[in-house]
């Protein structure tokens, strides 16, 4: 697999080096399970060096003109007003382009959209970017469907995340579906135990599918709020009046897991924040996250992240309460 990392002027390093390190993290955790690693990351630029944001200085591994075909691509954010940046880079949209008629996915950040539109990629097609330019974005582009309520968008293998938060859970999804869960799973401990997750638009779970079933929304939406309740697919069901065999089919169809199998990822993920940033006992994270036998809890728990609660808990505390 190929990555391809572009940078330019104005552009925030955090979203080139953040997806990098990443995936990079990823495709080790598949060297160490003694899979081929067949992942090739690749820093790719208009000139010998990019100045961005803050005045850093990047030297791209290759120019536009003699990279190859990329998977996948990674387009970061501008930092202040984009609008000349984008007037000046059409090598790079012209690149894009001719990157996606090849067969590459987009993932664009913030107003690194921009060069998206620039490019005609968008048009007909849903997008967002980041909150402060979008009306600004949705009047230049009116021929883009832009969404103001979802942190991240997908349409047709080009992806749009509002903000580098937004980013990194897109990372992990786009992760997931590359390496699998054992691998996702390595990156959130090594990445995310110290950020608490934002993310709610309704179409695009993290670690979850990207659908675009309003009525699954919904059930997605009341689970969330109800985590700590008993949940039964029966119960879910009826929320949609329709049968178990009807709603688990939908459910399936649209997230590309069961229902319970979705509950029990957010149990265990809303567990994992309370492990971290409270001192209830792990029997009151158990409770209070939906499972009412600790030892369930406890066997669940190890078996999707290779730790137990307690030992789960000094990992995170250590690593958020270290010294500076």
């Amino acid at each position: 697999m190929k990555v391809a990392f572009v940078v330019c002027e104005q552009a925030l390093m955090t979203g080139v080096a953040l997806p990098l390190e990443m995936f990079y993290a990823a495709s080790r955790h598949r060297v160490r399970h003694r899979h081929q690693n067949n992942l090739t990351l690749q820093v790719v630029g208009a000139s010998q060096t990019s100045t961005l944001a803050g005045g850093l200085r990047i030297v791209p591994d290759i120019g536009f003109e003699q990279a190859d075909q990329a998977d996948l691509v990674f387009v970061p954010p501008l930092w202040g007003t984009p609008w000349p940046v984008l007037q000046r880079n059409q090598t790079l949209q012209r690149w894009l382009a001719r990157q996606y008629q090849g067969g590459a996915r987009l993932a664009a950040t913030g107003t690194g959209v921009g060069h998206l539109a620039e490019a005609s990629l968008l048009r007909g097609r849903v997008a967002t970017t980041h909150w402060y330019y979008l009306d600004r974005f949705a009047r230049r582009y009116p021929d883009i469907r832009f969404e103001g309520h979802h942190f991240v968008t997908h349409d047709e293998g080009i992806y749009c995340a509002g903000s580098i938060n937004s980013q990194t859970d897109l990372v992990l999804f786009l992760i997931e579906q590359t390496y699998g869960k054992e691998a996702l799973a390595l990156v959130e401990r090594q990445f995310m135990h110290e950020l608490k997750r934002t993310f709610s638009t309704p179409y695009f779970e993290p670690g979850g599918a990207i659908h675009h079933d309003e009525g699954v929304s919904l059930v997605q939406s009341w689970v969330r709020q109800h985590l700590a309740d008993d949940i039964t697919v029966t119960a879910l069901a009826m929320l949609l009046d329709q049968s178990v065999r009807n709603f688990s089919r939908r459910f399936s169809l649209a997230t590309g897991e069961s229902p319970m199998e979705y509950v029990q990822r957010l149990r265990l993920e809303h567990a994992r924040e309370l492990l971290r940033d409270t001192n209830l006992t792990v029997a009151e994270v158990a409770e209070v996250s939906g499972y009412r036998n600790p030892a369930y809890f406890g066997k669940i728990f190890r078996q999707k992240l290779s730790l137990t609660p307690g030992a789960y808990r000094k990992v995170v505390r250590s690593k958020v309460f270290a010294a500076g």
